[in-house]
């Protein structure tokens, strides 16, 4: 019982790892990989793996006090994860397809793919890779 209330506040909690073999592509290209999730020290249920692909871009606006701002560009769900077991660790494959009209990357254009997993009730884990178009 301890156990499942540390996981839900962010202690030993369950982790995420996405690993992008190949992390250069093409627009219009897929991008592959894995999510990788580890069990902490609860049994927790996972209702989805969100994998968020975002344009991080940089540009003075009159109404924000940062230089950099992010634009979502495709979003897929991972569903029917079940339950992760404490200390377990399970892979979990994808493709992502993305746009033959995707912005390259430059010194100050960025792609990122934000992995999140969502378990009810407790903190979230996420997971941010860079993946550079060409």
């Amino acid at each position: 019982m301890l156990e499942k209330f540390l996981s839900s506040i962010g202690i030993g909690h369950v982790k995420v790892d996405t690993v992008v073999p190949n992390a250069t592509i093409t627009a219009g290209d897929n991008i592959n990989g894995e999510v990788i999730i580890e069990g902490g020290m609860a049994d927790q249920q996972v209702n989805e793996v969100q994998l968020l692909l975002l344009f991080k871009y940089e540009e003075d606006k009159e109404d924000s006090d940062f230089p950099y701002h992010e634009k979502e560009i495709k979003t897929i769900i991972l569903k029917d994860i079940g339950t992760i077991k404490a200390g377990e660790k399970k892979a979990i494959s994808f493709q992502f397809p993305t746009d033959r009209d995707h912005p390259k990357t430059t010194e100050s254009n960025q792609t990122i793919l934000r992995t999140t997993v969502d378990i009810p009730q407790a903190v979230d884990p996420t997971d941010e890779d860079s993946i550079i178009v060409n």
